[in-house]
């Protein structure tokens, strides 16, 4: 399936986890691919939207109109973020249970060896 702007359909579920926010009530909202900001997609659709908003002039986002499937609950979205936050920790700890390994010796300087 192909959205209005010419691309395949994106599915909510395939999204980066820090790259999409559902919260319920509200507009749920993406990271546009193309351009790198936060957009809000309704019906389906992200939200047209300029390459750089500060200006007046500036062209449309390939992004804009990029078709979104939501095949996901904000609650299932919530769920999977606890459990890469869980994962993370759990790799940042381990490293730490391994213990405190000291550096190694520092050679000395050329000039050292050369005067003994």
């Amino acid at each position: 399936m192909t959205s209005s702007n010419g691309r395949r359909t994106l599915l909510a579920s395939r999204l980066p986890l820090d790259q999409i926010s559902m919260p319920t009530g509200r507009s749920p909202r993406l990271v546009c691919p193309d351009c790198g900001t936060w957009q809000i997609w309704k019906r389906g659709l992200v939200k047209a939207h300029a390459i750089r908003p500060d200006e007046a002039a500036s062209p449309k986002c390939v992004g804009s109109h990029q078709r979104v499937l939501i095949d996901l609950t904000s609650d299932q979205l919530r769920e999977l973020r606890r459990g890469a936050a869980a994962q993370a920790q759990a790799i940042a700890r381990s490293a730490r249970e391994e213990g405190y390994q000291q550096a190694p010796p520092i050679a000395r300087a050329v000039h050292q060896i050369a005067a003994s």
